[in-house]
């Protein structure tokens, strides 16, 4: 089990590094959100999907407290890597590059090559800033078939179905292309077709 409770001194170490933006600084950035098909180059593939948690996160479950803690309100760090291997231990920095960052309830855009990826795992904060950092990790172990020519790919919405103490019971891919594809024809237009191409479990 990943411990989801830091001492006192690895907290304000690890929020400063975070409040500064080390993040995206020391592992790499996160995949880049896409807000124009124009900007994709010939070897890149727009990915569409969406987090979910059943029962939804309450208001009161998540407690950030300080300056920029804000950023981090409602956000998954989807940990994604070109090559699978499983997380057994509490993600490294180095575990964060190439993640999507998600917004609960939101569909993502963002940029990728045009190869499979991996979702490794996942993570968000429930408490930051305050006398101790709480977080929640979900898991991985989730397969993006990407491939070569592919412009946009929906990947689905992953449903997180979690008990009272935010232990993920089970994971499912739910299907929502119809009203996703509406989203993604007002944003991008109709000139390219958004592809189904749903998660599925590594094997």
């Amino acid at each position: 089990m990943i411990p989801r409770r830091l001492t006192l001194a690895r907290v304000r170490l690890a929020t400063s590094l975070l409040l500064l933006g080390a993040l995206s600084a020391c592992v790499g950035a996160a995949r880049e959100p896409v807000d124009s098909l124009s900007g994709l180059g010939g070897d890149e593939t727009l990915v569409v999907g969406r987090i979910e948690i059943v029962p939804p996160l309450r208001k009161d479950e998540q407690k950030l407290k300080g300056l920029g803690t804000g950023n981090f309100e409602n956000k998954v760090f989807l940990l994604a890597d070109d090559h699978y291997r499983v997380l057994t231990e509490e993600p490294v920095m180095a575990d964060y590059a190439g993640r999507i960052e998600a917004i609960l309830g939101k569909n993502f855009f963002v940029r990728s090559n045009s190869k499979p990826f991996f979702i490794l795992g996942g993570m968000m904060y429930l408490d930051l800033g305050g006398r101790e950092m709480n977080r929640a990790y979900f898991p991985g172990g989730l397969k993006a078939s990407l491939k070569p020519g592919d412009k946009a790919v929906y990947v689905g919405a992953v449903q997180y179905h979690r008990n009272e103490f935010f232990e993920i019971t089970k994971a499912t891919i739910v299907d929502d292309y119809d009203r996703t594809n509406a989203e993604f024809k007002k944003k991008f237009g109709t000139k390219t077709p958004l592809h189904k191409a749903l998660l599925t479990p590594v094997k």
